[in-house]
């Protein structure tokens, strides 16, 4: 909103890769027990397993609300761990927009035709997104809103 007007321009939005940044796996045996879980199709315990990443989350807050940007997060698990993702942040309280399941490389080619989309904040498959394409380093995750 601007001067009283309503606008109607598009939020810019960014993408969080889930499993690896915004939620890892601290143990071994945490490792084991998600894999376990997964593979017994046992989503919400599998998810249960990883551990939300608390100054991530602390800079998504932040985004939200100063920069005006809207969050997806995004797993490479397939459609079943997704709902789960997506049923876990919302106990977390999170104020992500949408939770989907992509493979990298499909996402990579259907990032030209969604401009909407400032940034893809992923460790490990970051460089087949282009221009796009982020990566967090281990402490400075304030730089996240500062695209």
């Amino acid at each position: 909103m601007q001067g009283g007007d309503i606008s109607n321009e598009v939020s810019p939005r960014m993408v969080l890769v889930f499993e690896g940044l915004l939620g890892n796996l601290p143990t071994t045996r945490a490792r084991a027990g998600e894999s376990v879980a997964r593979r017994a199709h046992q989503w919400k315990r599998a998810v249960k397993a990883y551990e939300i990443n608390e100054p991530l989350a602390h800079v998504i807050w932040d985004t939200v609300w100063r920069y005006r940007y809207s969050v997806d997060v995004i797993t490479y698990l397939g459609d079943e761990f997704a709902e789960a993702v997506e049923w876990r942040l919302d106990i977390e309280g999170l104020p992500v927009g949408r939770v989907w399941s992509e493979d990298p490389k499909k996402l990579a080619r259907r990032l030209a035709h969604m401009p909407d989309v400032a940034a893809v904040f992923d460790n490990e498959n970051h460089l087949i997104y282009g221009s796009k394409g982020r990566t967090l380093p281990a402490a400075p995750t304030t730089l996240i809103g500062a695209m």
